[in-house]
């Protein structure tokens, strides 16, 4: 049996105290094997992004357990969890976090340098992927001088050029139009066939009917999952259209 690459078991956040506290997560369990594409939706609010920050070490759950690559990361410090983000994790974040003192290019080779690649590698590996996604022309150009949607794709670079073992995104077509984020879904394409691990979360029914797996949350609970990579003929996103309610 192989071993899952994430997991997490018996979830639960809560923030706030009191009257304002409020349940983010309750008792959520989730495996993800090598290889695995799953796409995670549900309404906003319904604890999307705090499980995408607790599987990859971003956050520590009140209640439960995260292993990564067969360590646990939630009863880690901050600097024990950076550590196994850093060999293990790719992320893409909804508010992008790119460096606006750096270059674009300066930003993707960023996981690159941490990792003690040589710069002429970084340097390649970087344009490759910019240009991959359509914005090698902007490598260096400051992010604030490009529109959201290249800003996204920069981000997806940064996320995927040190080649991890699981990429987490969130919503990252979120800022784009239909011909932008077609190229980052063929990039997920590729990069999934190749056997990148994908967990991402998604309003985005394109992406949801490419992915293996489809994980439906509401109100801080996984409510339904459905196995696309198994299905006789794989269901186009119009099928999915009432995925997240």
């Amino acid at each position: 049996m192989t071993e899952a690459l994430l997991r997490a078991t018996s979830l639960e956040r809560t923030y706030g105290g009191g009257a304002r506290e409020f349940a983010a997560l309750r008792d959520v369990s989730l495996t993800v094997a090598p290889g695995d594409w799953v796409a995670i939706t549900g309404p906003s609010g319904c604890g999307k992004s705090t499980l995408l920050h607790l599987l990859g070490g971003l956050d520590r759950p009140d209640r439960g357990e995260v292993w990564l690559a067969g360590h646990r990361i939630d009863n880690r410090d901050e600097s024990g969890r950076a550590l196994l983000r850093r060999r293990h994790v790719g992320f893409v974040f909804q508010f992008l976090n790119l460096v606006p003192t750096m270059t674009v290019i300066g930003n993707v080779e960023l996981p690159l340098v941490l990792q003690g690649v040589g710069r002429r590698e970084a340097r390649g590996r970087s344009l490759e992927i910019l240009d991959e996604l359509g914005v090698a022309d902007a490598a260096d150009a400051a992010p604030a001088e490009l529109s959201g949607g290249q800003q996204q794709r920069v981000a997806l670079a940064r996320a995927v050029v040190h080649r991890p073992d699981v990429l987490l995104a969130d919503e990252p077509t979120g800022a784009l139009d239909s011909a932008s984020a077609e190229v980052v879904l063929d990039l997920l394409r590729r990069r999934h066939g190749s056997g990148q691990s994908i967990v991402l979360v998604t309003h985005d029914h394109r992406i949801a009917a490419a992915a293996d797996r489809v994980v439906t949350m509401l109100d801080g609970q996984i409510v339904d999952e459905r196995d696309l990579a198994s299905t006789a003929a794989r269901p186009t996103y119009a099928n999915l259209i009432n995925l997240d309610g």
